[in-house]
C-alpha cells in the first residue's frame, strides 16, 4: 500500500430517513472515496410542497459528479476551489429552476460537506446541517457554523446554549443553497487530519432530536460504522422522529 493509498484509508456509511412526521424525505446523503481523497456530504432541502427534495439531490448530484471525474489529489487549495465553484453551480441550477417555474418558487437547501485532502480536512457549509469532529480522550466538536437565526441570537448575547434548541424559531436559517442569484455566503473551516478520528454530518433531524452526549456516546462504542450510523437515526426515530434524518460517518483506519 503506498502513501496516497494509506492518506484516505478508512470506513464510511451514509444514510437518510423519512422519520416520523414527514409525508417525503428531503434530506440526502452521500460519501465516497477515491485515491484522490474522500467527499461527505449532506443536504436538507426547504420547501416541503415546493420541491426541497429537488434542491437537495441537485446539490449531491453537482457536487458527487465532479468528484468522480477528479485526477488530482485534493489539497488545501483544490478543496477550496472544489467546494466553492461546485456549490456555487449547484446554487446557479436551484436559484434557475425556483425562479422559472412556481412549483419551484422559492425551494433550496443546507449544504454540509467535507473534502479530505493529503493535507488536512476542508469544511463547507450552507443553512444548519452541522460536521462534527470525534477524537479519542477530546470528545464531540461541532466544526462548522449554523447560519440560522438562533446562531444569530446566540452570537448577539440574546439567548444561551439551552435556549438555543427550545426558540421557537430555531427552524429559521438566514442563509441556504439557491435562494440568491450567487451563492456568495457560506463557512468554509481547514483542520488537520490528525484532529480526528472520526467525522459526522448530519441534517437537523439529528441534533434537533438527540443531544450531544448521546451522540458521543454511540461514537465511542466498539460498533461497526453502519450500526453506529443507524442507532443515530433510531434515537432521532425514539425521540420523536419530527424531521428527516441524514446521517454520514467517517472513521479512520483500515477496513475491516
Amino acid at each position: 500500500m503506498n502513501d496516497k493509498e494509506n492518506m484516505f484509508q478508512g470506513q464510511m456509511y451514509s444514510a437518510s430517513d423519512i422519520g416520523l412526521k414527514r409525508k417525503n424525505n428531503e434530506d440526502a446523503a452521500y460519501s465516497a472515496k477515491s485515491q484522490y481523497g474522500v467527499l461527505l456530504l449532506v443536504a436538507d432541502g426547504m420547501g416541503g410542497h415546493r420541491k426541497g427534495e429537488v434542491a437537495s439531490k441537485l446539490v449531491v448530484d453537482t457536487l458527487s459528479y465532479s468528484f468522480a471525474k477528479a485526477r488530482h489529489t485534493f489539497n488545501r487549495f483544490r478543496s477550496h476551489l472544489f467546494l466553492v465553484n461546485n456549490s456555487k453551480d449547484a446554487n446557479k441550477q436551484i436559484y434557475k429552476m425556483a425562479i422559472s417555474s412556481d412549483e419551484y418558487r422559492e425551494m433550496g437547501t443546507t449544504e454540509s460537506a467535507a473534502l479530505i485532502g493529503q493535507d488536512g480536512t476542508t469544511i463547507f457549509s450552507v443553512g444548519d446541517s452541522r460536521v462534527y469532529s470525534f477524537k479519542k480522550g477530546v470528545g464531540l466538536t461541532q466544526i462548522s457554523k449554523d447560519q440560522s437565526y438562533v446562531e444569530l441570537l446566540f452570537e448577539t448575547g440574546r439567548i444561551d446554549k439551552d435556549e438555543m434548541k427550545t426558540h421557537p424559531q430555531r427552524n429559521i436559517l438566514t442563509n441556504a443553497v439557491g435562494l440568491n442569484a450567487t451563492l456568495s455566503n457560506y463557512e468554509e473551516f481547514f483542520i488537520p487530519n490528525d484532529s480526528y478520528d472520526k467525522l459526522l454530518l448530519c441534517t437537523d433531524g439529528l441534533f434537533n432530536m438527540v443531544s450531544d452526549e448521546e451522540i458521543k456516546m454511540v461514537l465511542e462504542k466498539e460498533e461497526t460504522i453502519e450500526e453506529k450510523a443507524k442507532e443515530l437515526i433510531q434515537l432521532a426515530l425514539e425521540h420523536g422522529g419530527n424531521d428527516n434524518v441524514a446521517v454520514v460517518l467517517w472513521e479512520k483506519g483500515y477496513e475491516r
